[in-house]
């Protein structure tokens, strides 16, 4: 395997990550993205290279930071897993968090 097909594979599979984070289909993503179900999954696959225009597109599309996409650098607060975490609380837990959230705001404001 050549360096680029290595580099389009694991692209591909960041954009994958991305794709089911989402929990959308190929069809939807793609829909989402303005690009076509072929070429994603061809992306996907590693089977294709990514243009500036379509990172572009994905990263609108899904708000994302193109660092991820291109280096593999997960930057700012990773959403899911802050919700997985606060579900393992209970509900005296939360209240405490909630709290602490409230006073870490204060301060830096």
């Amino acid at each position: 395997m050549t360096m680029e097909k290595d580099y389009n594979l694991i692209v591909g599979l960041r954009i994958r990550e991305i794709r089911e984070s989402m929990h959308l289909s190929r069809e939807k993503f793609s829909e989402k993205c303005d690009i076509s179900t072929s070429f994603l999954a061809d992306i996907e696959r590693g089977k294709k290279s990514l243009t500036a225009k379509t990172v572009y597109k994905i990263c609108t599309a899904c708000n994302i930071s193109a660092d991820y996409i291109i280096l593999g650098h997960k930057e700012g607060f990773d959403r899911d897993a802050g919700i997985e975490i606060l579900n393992s609380f209970n509900n005296e837990q939360l209240g405490h968090i909630v709290n602490i959230l409230y006073e870490i705001k204060n301060i830096s404001t």
